[in-house]
């Protein structure tokens, strides 16, 4: 049998090498190895039966000797020495994830023996079988390999006793692809990888299961797995907080990281990764470099969303959903010169509903394309029916989604609409947050300049709340910026927020650029921004988001009778 030995104790060559001359049945030819991942690089793994790994302090090494491990596609044996473990049994031992680990003091010639025929008859086993692929891009083990090693400790009642499933996903990771290129993204998975893995104890594996998505298995036989599994995620959501140079960038990345904990009854690899999955998720809706442990209200809720899903579905195809329409005011003319459309559903059973009652399950279900369509496709049609009514200057703005800009015919099939309706494309806006817009060198910046040679106004909404580039936003074919209401909210008593206010109206119109300030609810809110030259102003001080024959009503009114009667009527 060839013996492997990585180690940085000076004395596991010797201690080895004794023990297996007192083995006179089986034999063995002993090789050592500095612990070095680049001389491990240059070895053929493939030629030995047994690895053995002398724990090392270092858990950057360890964590690329890991990663080296699954490179070489390692099907062999792996048992890792230590001065001490925890739990004893009468061989010593105990399985941890593919390693089998030995207390150096508690190692003897029987003992040796003992594990080289097991190791033996292990690899013998498997040699019939295929031997594992990696991830190609990691090292790391893949999915199939990580239900393989879970459905194994499942199986074991003892070790089924302490078992735990971590998943996490990087969030918003598509955007990096788009961004920066397929080979960036692929690079940043490579940093995030290890970094996690560098924050897992040497006998814990990472497995890639997806595009963004890895997973650890944590087992653990003595003490709490609730606190292991604590220390280990709240080690990888620390060292997330750190950015990753990417492309000569910066990057900072967020993880959301589910848990879930083997309970006393019996359990499948489905269920607990169901489980892992819908924590997952939960940690999503905190956005942010999160984790959450699974508990069993978390399935009544994915029941509800799933629900919730089919009905939005069933609700896109019967046309189920109406837009409200909030008025933006020139308040240097005090004239009604467009809305914003807001989306609404009418629920057959609960009736009216807001956004927040489904748009986040929209999203998340890739719902949120055809819908923002659907929403394209009536605004158009409303601008066409205004227009018969004589009010030709009325725009409408719409909220546009990232995920529609990851659709590659949506300018195509935006061009296609208002030829349809046979409305002048200056008449329509697309409103997008700071968090789309500025995804820079991406596919959002190329499909922005497409609509705005169609013609389509383009506005950038809840200014200030997120990380903008004003190199990159000079750069965009932006006509406007929506101050957002958490500012305007503060600009009678707070004088942080009064000065910000300023200098964005400032800013948008050194750029050349119209500012709207969003959520004015009070007649002084509305006189500072008149003041300092604010452009447009919505908000519930002129009137509330309201449905499209309502609107026409203040349409009719305010040409009648004047803009004072528009502010009569929402006070």
């Amino acid at each position: 049998m060839r013996i492997l030995l990585i180690s940085e104790q000076d004395g596991d060559h010797s201690l080895v090498e004794r023990l297996l001359h007192g083995i006179t049945d089986i034999p063995s030819e002993l090789v050592s190895c500095p612990i070095d991942p680049r001389a491990l690089a240059e070895r053929d793994l493939g030629r030995y039966h047994l690895l053995l790994w002398g724990m090392v302090s270092d858990v950057q090494i360890a964590a690329r000797l890991l990663i080296e491990f699954n490179r070489q596609q390692i099907t062999l044996p792996l048992m890792v020495l230590t001065d001490k473990v925890a739990n004893s049994s009468n061989r010593q031992q105990t399985s941890l994830n593919d390693f089998d680990v030995m207390s150096r003091d508690s190692l003897s010639v029987p003992l040796m023996r003992s594990a080289l025929m097991h190791f033996g008859a292990r690899r013998q086993a498997s040699g019939s079988m295929p031997a594992r692929v990696p991830d190609p891009l990691t090292g790391l083990s893949n999915r199939q390999h990580l239900r393989e090693q879970l459905a194994t400790v499942l199986a074991d009642k003892a070790e089924a006793a302490c078992v735990a499933l971590l998943l996490i996903d990087v969030d918003q990771f598509k955007k990096v692809n788009v961004s920066y290129g397929q080979g960036a993204g692929d690079a940043l998975i490579q940093l995030i990888a290890e970094r996690i893995q560098s924050c897992l104890a040497p006998t814990q594996r990472l497995a890639r299961i997806g595009g963004n998505e890895f997973a650890v298995v944590f087992q653990n036989t003595v003490g709490s797995i609730d606190a292991e599994a604590t220390l280990r995620t709240d080690a990888i959501l620390q060292a997330m907080n750190k950015p990753f140079p990417l492309a000569r960038h910066a990057v900072k990345m967020h993880v959301s990281l589910g848990l879930a904990i083997k309970d006393a009854g019996i359990m499948t690899v489905d269920n607990l990764f169901a489980h892992a999955d819908m924590a997952m998720r939960v940690a999503k809706l905190d956005k942010g470099n999160t984790c959450k442990l699974y508990t069993r209200d978390m399935t009544d809720s994915a029941q509800h969303e799933l629900k919730l899903e089919s009905e939005i579905r069933r609700s896109l195809r019967k046309e189920d959903f109406v837009l409200h329409f909030q008025p933006r005011i020139d308040i240097c003319r005090d004239r009604i010169i467009g809305v914003e459309a807001l989306v609404r559903w009418q629920h057959p059973v609960r009736g009216l509903l807001p956004p927040g009652e489904f748009i986040r399950v929209a999203e998340e279900s890739g719902l949120i394309v055809p819908m923002g369509y659907w929403i394209i496709h009536a605004a158009c049609k409303y601008l066409n029916e205004l227009s018969s009514k004589g009010y030709d200057h009325i725009q409408i703005a719409v909220n546009v989604a990232f995920k529609q800009f990851q659709d590659s015919n949506f300018v195509r099939t935006v061009a296609n609409i208002i030829r349809k309706h046979n409305i002048e494309p200056g008449r329509l806006e697309f409103e997008l947050t700071e968090t789309t817009m500025m995804v820079e060198g991406s596919a959002v910046d190329q499909s922005l300049r497409q609509l705005s040679e169609l013609g389509i106004a383009i506005s950038l909404d809840d200014f200030g709340t997120g990380y903008s580039s004003f190199a990159h936003i000079q750069r965009l074919p932006i006509s406007a910026l929506k101050i957002d209401r958490s500012f305007v909210s503060g600009v009678q008593k707070n004088l942080d927020d009064a000065t910000i206010v300023k200098a964005m109206i400032n800013l948008a119109h050194s750029l050349n650029m119209e500012v709207i300030a969003e959520g004015a609810e009070t007649v002084e809110q509305v006189d500072f921004l008149r003041e300092h030259e604010c452009d447009q102003v919505q908000g519930y001080y002129f009137s509330r988001p309201i449905s499209y024959d309502d609107f026409l009503v203040l349409l009719a009114m305010e040409r009648e009778r004047g803009f004072e009667s528009v502010l009569a009527a929402a006070t």
